[in-house]
């Protein structure tokens, strides 16, 4: 099981782009974002309830650890 920032329990939709930076965060991507979205380290989540959210991997956490957070990131390519 994967967990959010807060411990919610979500599910890696895909990987981020710029757009959902200016979608989910409102506003314009930056270059650290730029930088983020080019290394893979924005992804899309979808929460229990079924919201979507923009998240950095570096804030995500796993019953598996990494490994399992890496292996839902390639399950999505």
């Amino acid at each position: 099981m994967i967990y959010g920032r807060w411990g919610d329990a979500v599910t890696v939709v895909r990987l981020a782009t710029l757009k959902d930076v200016r979608t989910f965060d409102h506003r314009s991507p930056d270059a650290q974002d730029r930088e983020m979205v080019r290394r893979g380290s924005y992804v899309i989540l979808k929460r229990e309830d079924g919201a979507e959210m923009l998240a950095n991997v570096a804030f995500l956490r796993a019953d598996g650890g990494a490994h399992e957070i890496d292996a839902a990131i390639k399950a999505t390519k």
